[in-house]
């Protein structure tokens, strides 16, 4: 009697979350690449990003560009209408490009649930319909990368992400990204607010990374590319209605084989966007109306404690439950404070039990406290102890204390484009 063939980890996946949307036309047996671009209202920023695509080398094999077009249970009938009009324009550009190396799919999905409408729930439509067309070909480490439709790419970004997974112990990465600091599209006040928001983003990178933290990547939607079986064996895309880019990468990048792609660029827009709580629209948006202006970031302070409890976790393993509070003395007054009002003692009391060498202590310890506690205890310190920091003042002084030459650094620009040098020069090891 024959037995069943067990199911594969994509069968397992489809099983909970086959996607609603699918694309008729079957996958190419030389897909090599799929590329996902979410597009709510869009359509002034999308084709300008699909001709950037379309001026791209082409990689070996064939790529496909699904391009989700979605609406709400509860949006106007005027925007689903627009959402069909762009359809019928990606139809018509997608005739007049005729590209046997580059196919574009627009998914229509619409009426979704106004409960998870969202950027996470459109990326995950598009991302899972995806990983469905690799599993159809048996091709569970195809490649996938997500984009936004306002963010244009080099002309290498192909080749260069063709070139990081010929190794196959890559499984994923944070692709480089500049965000433009001048132009006549915008006002200059758009601008002058992208710049600091960015020498934000690159100084918190470069200061976890000084403080030991192991899983320190940018975390930007329009920059993800990764493996789709590391895309299954994370738990897919959530449906959050923003910030899907964060928590996903936080299940993705402790899995292994993640990191950066730094010889090829995506470019962002700086544009306001009233449609999120958080990320660079948001941040842009309420720097403009005075809400929450750009310019202060977290207290180099903090990620000098940071730095000292990361440098102690071979301590930690050692000592007894009962000495923790004792032991909390060697660190600073803010990070004792935080470690004894958040039930870390406990925390670590089931890492130790459940860590039978260290290189499982390690990695269960940075499961705890990983990136959503180190913004917690961020946040903590400087509501209670810590006061923030100019950001050019912060992101000055973290690059003297590296080493680098400063003397001819005179303002936030500078001091940015300088932060770009060291991130693309950087080499994964």
């Amino acid at each position: 009697m024959a037995q069943n063939k067990p199911k594969d980890v994509f069968e397992n996946y489809l099983e909970k979350h086959f996607p609603a949307f699918r694309i008729e036309t079957p996958p190419p047996a030389d897909l090599k690449l799929i590329v996902v671009i979410p597009s709510y209202l869009e359509k002034n920023f999308l084709f300008k990003t699909l001709e950037s695509l379309y001026a791209c080398t082409p990689p070996s094999g064939q790529v496909e560009v699904i391009i989700v077009l979605n609406t709400s249970e509860s949006d106007d009938p005027g925007i689903l209408e627009k959402q069909k009009e762009c359809f019928a324009e990606i139809l018509n550009y997608k005739n007049k490009k005729s590209n046997d190396r580059l196919h574009i799919h627009p998914l229509e999905a619409y009426n979704l649930r106004k409960k998870h409408f969202g950027a996470g729930l459109a990326r995950k439509t598009g991302l899972d319909e995806a990983v469905r067309r690799y599993h159809e070909i048996g091709k569970p480490d195809g490649i996938i990368t997500c984009l936004d439709a306002d963010s244009p790419v080099a002309p290498n970004y192909f080749r260069a992400i063709e070139e990081w997974y010929k190794d196959p112990l890559h499984q994923g990465a944070m692709i480089y990204f500049e965000h433009p600091l001048k132009g006549k599209e915008y006002p200059s006040e758009v601008y002058e607010a992208i710049t600091l928001y960015e020498l934000h983003l690159r100084y918190y990178l470069q200061s976890l990374r000084a403080a030991g933290f192991p899983y320190a990547y940018h975390t930007i939607g329009s920059c993800m590319t990764f493996r789709a079986s590391k895309y299954v064996q994370a738990g897919g895309m959530p449906k959050k209605q923003a910030g899907e880019d964060f928590y996903f990468l936080q299940k993705l990048i402790p899995l292994g084989g993640f990191g950066e792609i730094n010889n090829t660029a995506v470019y962002p827009s700086p544009r306001p966007s009233d449609r999120v709580v958080f990320g660079t629209g948001a941040s842009i948006k309420q720097h403009l109306e005075g809400s929450r202006r750009q310019g202060t970031t977290y207290n180099p302070l903090a990620f000098e404690d940071l730095g000292s409890l990361f440098s102690k976790i071979q301590e930690l393993r050692d000592i007894n439950t009962g000495s923790f509070e004792e032991w909390t003395y060697n660190l600073s007054g803010p990070l004792r404070s935080f470690l004894l009002n958040s039930n870390f003692r406990e925390e670590l009391s089931v890492i130790r039990k459940n860590s039978n060498s260290n290189k499982t202590f390690l990695k269960r310890f940075f499961g705890v406290f990983n990136a959503f506690r180190i913004v917690k205890y961020l946040n903590y310190s400087h509501e209670h102890f810590y006061a923030k920091k100019d950001v050019f003042d912060a992101a000055l002084s973290l690059l003297e204390q590296a080493g680098q030459n400063i003397d001819d650094i005179l303002d936030e620009k500078e001091l940015l484009i300088k932060y770009r040098e060291l991130e693309r020069k950087r080499i994964e090891r």
